[in-house]
């Protein structure tokens, strides 16, 4: 039985079979799990780019925005995975079909557990290079490796190693974005002053502004399930990440805005140099050192689900797709990629989000209306090969929100592909015309 292999090797984390009751977690370990996810120097990046663009004030209500959007959409796709206890490919089994979460899996094995765990490292790379710098070991490239190194050990221990971490390292993080803040408003002489700068940058609009926001964490709110699985029960399980991922975002985003106003670094590319701005305004040794931690827990946040999706499409053990993404991964990042992470953050925040549309309209509508079934995940279980109309409005979702020309991409996208995949599935069922392909039994499953 697939549940048996899986229970039997604690390297898979229950990859490929509900969490067990006796298995699950508080809703403060839940919670500081999912922060940990999304405080990170990508995410303080972000609120450096936004300045670029943005007004101080302007980034400040961006941020807000982005994060409660993620933080809304994240809850309903975090409420089932605490209820049913199973990771995000698996929850799409039922909502794409079961060839289409294996399409799923690989998705999220390429964006995060090999592009977004590459982007970390870059990130790192600077980080280690600003503590020490003229150091062998610290030159971006040695600092890449070791650091990949380390992020790759603790994936392979799973979640028990993530929460361990982030038990540590929020708190951490938080007090270095408080002090961040504060020093940057030292640095520039008032809140006045910061508040009331200009930006630095090419002028963008608010909406461009939350979209990116969305775009640095869009992954991580559509993949909830893998940490909420772990939840005690469904509410809680939705309610502690969404608070957490939400608070964790806004106030990396924001310390990220303010150090790079105030310093006025040179950018790296399209960039801000965050590490330098840091120095610049005299955060100390002491702040890297906290940063590192803040990579360290969301890199292999990032590893960890690629591993998951992947699990639910090849039948390899877990340990050995978490080695192999993160040495493409670390591969990738040595090469030097971050000159793209702009246009990287706008793709995810107008393809990725109309995922989760199709899950939550998958879950509350069209299956007990439409199919008139309830979930399941167990041998007995079965599921469609593909379901074409969700995979459909996906695709439909990102293209229409993308050129709309007004309002918040991501939004669009995500409504979009709601409506579209509900609208769909009624019609299609009133004229007798199977939008699902064939059926795959649970216990054919390896």
């Amino acid at each position: 039985m697939e549940s048996q292999q899986n229970t039997g090797n604690r390297f898979e984390d229950y990859s490929v079979s509900p969490v067990p009751e006796q298995k699950r977690r508080s809703t403060l370990n839940v919670s500081v799990t999912s922060c940990a996810w999304v405080i990170s120097l990508s995410t303080i990046f972000t609120g450096g780019t936004l300045v670029n663009g943005l007004t101080f004030g302007e980034t400040v209500i961006a941020a807000l925005c982005g994060m409660l959007v993620l933080a809304l959409y994240g809850f309903f796709q975090g409420w089932m995975g605490a209820k049913y206890g199973v990771s995000t490919t698996m929850l799409a089994r039922q909502a794409f079909g079961r060839y289409g979460a294996k399409l799923f899996g690989v998705l999220l094995a390429i964006t995060m557990g090999i592009g977004w765990f590459g982007y970390q490292i870059s990130f790192f790379g600077l980080t280690i290079a600003e503590m020490f710098p003229g150091q062998w070991f610290a030159t971006p490239q040695a600092a890449m490796l070791w650091g990949g190194i380390l992020m790759i050990l603790t994936a392979l221990i799973g979640y028990r190693g993530l929460a361990a971490l982030s038990m540590v390292a929020v708190p951490l993080v938080v007090l270095l974005s408080v002090w961040g803040l504060f020093e940057a408003v030292a640095y520039a002489g008032s809140w006045n002053a910061l508040y009331s700068s200009e930006p630095a940058g090419e002028s963008m609009t608010l909406f461009a502004g939350i979209t990116i926001v969305v775009g640095n964490a869009a992954l991580g709110a559509v993949v909830f399930p893998d940490v909420t699985r772990y939840g005690k029960t469904a509410a809680r399980g939705a309610f502690g990440a969404s608070i957490g991922y939400a608070l964790g975002g806004l106030f990396c985003t924001i310390a990220g805005a303010a150090m790079a106003l105030a310093a006025q670094v040179p950018d790296v590319g399209s960039t801000p140099n965050i590490p330098a701005a840091m120095s610049q305004i005299g955060l100390g040794f002491f702040a890297f050192l906290i940063l590192v931690f803040a990579q360290w827990t969301t890199n292999d946040n990032n590893l960890y689900t690629g591993s998951l999706g992947l699990r639910n499409a090849i039948a390899w053990p877990k340990a050995v797709l978490v080695g192999a993404m993160g040495v493409l991964g670390l591969s990738i990042a040595l090469l030097g990629i971050e000159e793209q992470f702009v246009p990287f953050l706008n793709f995810l925040g107008t393809y990725v989000p109309p995922i989760a549309g199709i899950m939550i309209a998958d879950h509350w509508i069209v299956s007990p209306a439409v199919r008139k079934q309830t979930y399941q995940f167990s041998n007995e279980a079965v599921y469609a090969k593909w379901n074409v109309a969700a995979i459909v409005s996906v695709i439909l979702g990102g293209w229409i929100g993308s050129g709309l020309g007004f309002g918040i991409t991501a939004i669009n996208s995500t409504l979009l592909a709601f409506l579209i995949y509900i609208v769909l599935a009624f019609l299609l069922r009133t004229l007798n015309i199977p939008f699902e392909t064939g059926t795959i039994s649970g216990q054919h499953e390896k």
